[in-house]
């Protein structure tokens, strides 16, 4: 992944101009993050895998991307993209042949690779997370489920693009307006920039809601995180890697899953964890 030159500039004029203009007024990378809006089989108790996935844009980039998606949206009278809509022929998409849905995926997934930096994916098992934030000297709230875990893991991942991007001078970060998680995700990002030394690690331009329907770069996070949800439960279904996924990761993309040997590890490293939200439990 190559850094950014000190030439470049950057001039908002999408759906999220506005907004950009207050958070990014001089310019710099978007960061449009989905949460956990996927198949519903990800999301209901007792499902066996739960993904948080997002891209990371220029702003100029996250601009073309919006013109060139819904190009293809109109082409084929869509309202708006759903990964699982698409793949079921349900919504929108119903009354498309499997064909003509494939079609769509395929050049959207091209616009991604053309104007998305990388994306960023985590997966986890939610039965298997159940015991981990007990485990943590860590006030309550930050890792009390798994999406807020996988949410924070994502921003793991945004810091490690921050620290070998220096001349990124500001983040802005978006997320599904509207969204079971959003009130969670508001809290998880208050109390990470609520510390100057976070906020000045990344960049933290501000954060807001957006309604996934106006956003293609909310739909692209959308798309990425059915992909690499349904990616995970292949393979421990033993199944092959779907080829519209295997098209979509030519982009760099940091994409991990989080196992239960992970987890350990994580949790026998509960200092640096508290360190890193400069929380420790009274007990601690």
């Amino acid at each position: 992944m190559n850094a950014l030159s000190p030439k470049e500039r950057l001039v908002p004029c999408d759906v999220l101009a506005d907004m950009l203009r207050v958070l990014l007024p001089s310019g710099g990378y978007a960061m449009i993050e989905a949460q956990a809006y996927f198949d519903e089989s990800g999301s209901h108790d007792g499902a066996a895998i739960l993904c948080v996935a997002g891209y990371i844009f220029k702003k100029s980039e996250a601009i073309k991307l919006g013109h060139e998606w819904r190009r293809v949206l109109r082409w084929k009278k869509l309202p708006y993209f759903h990964m699982v809509d698409c793949a079921h022929g349900n919504g929108p998409f119903a009354n498309l042949s499997k064909d003509e849905r494939v079609v769509v995926q395929t050049k959207l997934i091209e616009a991604i690779k053309k104007h998305a930096i990388q994306g960023i994916a985590v997966t986890v098992n939610p039965a298997e997370y159940a015991a981990f934030p007990g485990r943590l000297p860590i006030r309550p709230g930050l890792y009390d489920n798994a999406y807020a875990f996988c949410a924070q893991s994502i921003m793991t991942g945004v810091s490690v693009f921050m620290e070998r991007n220096p001349l990124v001078r500001s983040m802005a970060y978006f997320f599904e307006a509207g969204h079971k998680s959003a009130p969670q995700a508001h809290q998880i990002m208050q109390s990470m920039f609520a510390q100057p030394a976070v906020k000045e690690q990344f960049r933290y331009a501000g954060h807001a809601f957006v309604e996934k329907e106006k956003s293609p770069a909310i739909q692209a996070a959308d798309l990425l995180a059915w992909q690499w949800y349904t990616d995970r439960r292949h393979e421990l279904e033993g199944r092959p890697r779907r080829k519209d996924c295997a098209s979509l990761l030519q982009l760099h993309h940091n994409a991990v899953h989080i196992d239960s040997k992970e987890l350990d590890r994580i949790a026998n490293e509960t200092i640096m964890i508290a360190n890193l939200f400069g929380e420790r439990s009274s007990g601690s």
